[in-house]
């Protein structure tokens, strides 16, 4: 089996030359599609004899440039990455195994941002690995065109693209236009209301994930993370159909750390504002950070890194803080700090 690397890039030359030097053993062929690149990065590939590089004219549609970047490939899969992704882990054999099923492959994308002056990390599958008959559609967040069964791999990147990268102006108005034309797609409904999220306009966010859940299906890929924006929009709203959001997933998304996280975020900044009304609540806010503690022992589902650990035990002290029992904030605060939760430490100094 013939294995290509398939790319599309644009000033890339902080990041190209670690993506291509991950993925050396991995692939038979490399396609570098550029979009109109003005910094070092044409330069730098000119250096490396066993790549076709070719010119596209950017017509802001990334599934158009992803789709001619795949008709100038001729192996048998391809595998696509970003520029500003690396491979850290496997093999050959994973890629192989994949083909010889005849699948798609998911991949493991271990993203890192900033946010309040911490950097974070996350993770998530995404469909990067699939014959080559197969294209995208969409001119922003493009998603495979295939019923082909999806595999998560023993493949890993990291991706550093959300790190000190403001993509919401360029993202916002492509998504708008592809909602005009598809008006029902619960997908970009998801997509934009995650981005006015990132830039707090949250009545247009909340708004935005309400139509995404009212249109979409559990057997959706992208359904616990619309769950997920919902319960983060609702918390800086204090949206009281956030309750109903909550009660309807219970079951549904009980094995995801980041759920029973994200709703005791909400129960903790509802009942700050309205403690009068939502004394009631305060048991729930334990309950929820204590069952992120409780499911990250088992077999689990955790997207952003720590919801089981650290960031859940960083707000159980903030919890216990609160309603003055200082005795286990400072023991939870600790625990955090001993994981290297810097805000923990840097409470902890101050109490």
């Amino acid at each position: 089996m013939k294995i290509s690397l398939a790319m599309i890039i644009k000033n890339e030359e902080k990041y190209i030359e670690k993506c291509l030097a991950s993925v050396s053993d991995l692939v038979d062929e490399i396609v570098i599609v550029d979009t109109g690149s003005t910094d070092n990065t044409l330069n730098i590939l000119g250096n490396y004899r066993d790549i076709f590089i070719y010119h596209y004219q950017w017509n802001n549609n990334f599934a158009a440039a992803r789709n001619f970047a795949i008709d100038k490939c001729r192996g048998d899969y391809i595998l696509v990455l970003d520029a500003d992704e690396y491979i850290t882990e496997g093999s050959r054999e994973v890629l192989e195994e994949i083909g010889d099923n005849h699948q798609i492959g998911k991949l493991k994308q271990e993203n890192t941002f900033e946010k309040d002056g911490n950097i974070f990390s996350s993770s998530i599958y995404i469909s990067r690995f699939f014959p080559n008959y197969i294209r995208y559609k969409g001119a922003i967040h493009e998603q495979l065109v295939s019923n082909l069964p999806r595999v998560e791999m023993k493949i890993t990147i990291s991706h550093f693209g959300y790190l000190n990268k403001a993509k919401n102006t360029r993202n916002i108005p492509l998504l708008l236009k592809e909602l005009s034309n598809t008006p029902n797609d619960p997908y970009y409904y998801y997509q934009l209301g995650k981005e006015y999220r990132i830039v707090k306009d949250f009545t247009k966010s909340i708004t935005y994930l309400r139509k995404s859940y009212q249109l979409i299906s559990e057997r959706d890929l992208f359904y616990n993370q619309v769950i997920l924006e919902l319960l983060q929009t609702g918390k800086e709203l204090v949206d009281k159909d956030t309750f109903s959001v909550i009660l309807e997933n219970e079951l549904k998304l009980n094995n995801v750390t980041d759920f029973h996280f994200y709703k005791g975020l909400f129960y903790l900044d509802y009942c700050l504002k309205h403690l009068n009304e939502a004394i009631h609540l305060l048991p729930k806010i334990e309950e929820s950070f204590t069952a992120c503690l409780e499911i990250n022992k088992g077999k689990h589902i955790e997207y952003l890194n720590g919801t089981g650990s650290f960031l859940a035990l960083y707000n159980l002290g903030v919890y216990h803080e609160a309603i003055g029992n200082m005795v286990e904030a400072k023991r939870n605060y600790m625990k955090s700090a001993n994981l290297g939760y810097e805000p923990a430490k840097k409470r902890l100094a101050a109490i």
